[in-house]
């Protein structure tokens, strides 16, 4: 096909450039299982959207902003799953998690982790593009569909949250990552 190259180069492009970057996002939020699917299924909607893909830096953020939308998806199945599985009465423990989730899990702080749980799920997802992703204000701001303002205060307050939690743990104040400072996280 004459018109197939316009459209692989850019996509192999975009796809070499980034696929790290949110086959990780995806990872930190579900299972390895679904983590590789996720990611996969957030570069099946780039490469049939395409055209609406902004050019440079824009990329990633738009990326970002899919894979947020295929993790949501992602996660409510899973939860539909299990609802159903406990109305049919056979809810059996989980398994285990994989040994590659054990890694990714042992590598970020348990305190950390919980803490981050005990915010609200939309602080959740700033705290963690900020921190994880290494996102600025505007790029959160672009992917939440708030103003880079609201991401600074929600920051803040959320980072102020999380210290206080941590601070109130044996040796986590002096484990975290957190500055509250400016609301940064220490890098």
């Amino acid at each position: 096909m004459p018109g197939a190259s316009n459209t692989t180069q850019p996509f192999r492009s975009l796809f070499d450039s980034h696929h790290k970057a949110i086959h990780a996002y995806c990872l930190r939020r579900l299972p390895v299982e679904d983590a590789n699917e996720a990611a996969s299924e957030v570069f099946l909607v780039a490469l049939r959207k395409a055209e609406k893909i902004p050019a440079d830096d824009e990329a990633l953020l738009w990326l970002y902003g899919v894979a947020r939308n295929v993790v949501r998806n992602w996660q409510r199945s899973g939860r539909r799953r299990l609802r159903l599985v406990a109305k049919n009465g056979s809810l059996a423990q989980p398994d285990a998690e994989s040994p590659e989730m054990q890694v990714v899990r042992a590598e970020e702080h348990e305190e950390v982790l919980a803490a981050i749980d005990t915010l609200r799920r939309d602080d959740q997802e700033l705290v963690r593009l900020k921190v994880w992703e290494g996102l600025s204000n505007d790029a959160v701001a672009a992917i939440l569909g708030i103003s880079p303002r609201a991401v600074e205060g929600r920051y803040t307050r959320a980072i102020k949250k999380l210290s206080k939690i941590l601070k109130s743990g044996t040796d986590a104040a002096t484990s975290s990552p957190f500055s509250t400072e400016r609301g940064e996280a220490a890098l």
